[in-house]
């Protein structure tokens, strides 16, 4: 039996999720080994010249069927999307597999594609991209459709929004503001805060949710719950494609999110003000 979860909303009535609202995709008892990238979005940040640094983005097994890894090598095939990247081969980065391949193999759980970065030439006021799609896999797998992108990111600006803030949390119509709203660095250009929607301190461990910023423009890395309970917290492209957020001064930036309830997701929407 499926184990409910009700949260209390503050202000607002009990709503409640179960595991049931997972995508088929990630069913690990029925069907192919699922593959794709673990994460959209990929941040290579350097701010300094360390010159040229080999680079692995991994490729996963999201799922694996009847929970056996695969006894022979999957081969995904892949394209470089370059209507939709900004990157340039010889400037930010140089290729090291050209094959339009990559391989997980017999009996692991990822497989990896290398890039050059030329630490050097990033460009220290915007970000550029390089996007791959993937096309195919062997058969016995599949491209999980939400998992088929990865923009790999080159960012020469670094983020300073740890901090202090006053924030204005606003969801199904009601606005809560929390003073004592803290914003922490867990890792370069990547935040955690305090509060997730209008839930008070203590619901929640860990508290929260992590984004983000690259050039002003953030967005939250996909797979994030509710604490330790199994609701998605997930970004909706509510400022661009791929951009959850933005940084509108020295002082203040915004966030949009949503938070999956089995009653209907919620738009929560964050403006932070710097104390």
């Amino acid at each position: 039996m499926k184990k409910l979860i009700t949260l209390l909303f503050v202000g607002a009535a009990f709503l409640s999720c179960t595991d049931d609202d997972i995508k088929t995709e990630q069913n690990l008892a029925a069907g192919d080994k699922v593959v794709g990238f673990p994460s959209d979005v990929y941040p290579v940040p350097y701010f300094e010249d360390e010159g040229v640094i080999l680079r692995k983005f991994p490729l996963d097994l999201i799922g694996t069927a009847n929970g056996q890894y695969s006894a022979t090598d999957i081969e995904v095939e892949y394209e470089i999307d370059y209507a939709n990247s900004t990157a340039t081969e010889g400037v930010e980065f140089n290729f090291v597999d050209t094959s339009g391949k990559i391989v997980i193999p017999a009996g692991s759980t990822f497989g990896e594609y290398p890039l050059e970065v030329n630490t050097g030439n990033l460009n220290p006021d915007y970000k550029t991209v390089l996007v791959l799609k993937l096309k195919s896999s062997s058969p016995g797998s599949t491209i999980g459709a939400q998992y088929d992108t990865l923009k790999i990111t080159f960012v020469g600006c670094l983020s300073l929004l740890d901090g202090n803030y006053s924030v204005a949390i606003t969801s199904a119509g009601l606005t809560a503001v929390r003073t004592n709203e803290v914003v922490t660095l867990t890792d370069i250009n990547t935040f955690r805060t305090r509060y997730v929607g209008r839930y008070t301190l203590g619901t929640f461990s860990p508290a929260g949710y992590t984004f983000i910023d690259i050039c002003d423009e953030i967005s939250l890395p996909k797979n994030q719950t509710l604490g330790g309970f199994s609701n998605k917290v997930y970004g909706t492209s509510f400022y661009g494609d791929g951009i959850d957020g933005i940084v509108t001064s020295e002082t203040t930036f915004e966030v949009v999110h949503n938070i999956e309830f089995a009653t209907g997701d919620q738009k929560q929407s964050y403006l932070y003000t710097r104390l």
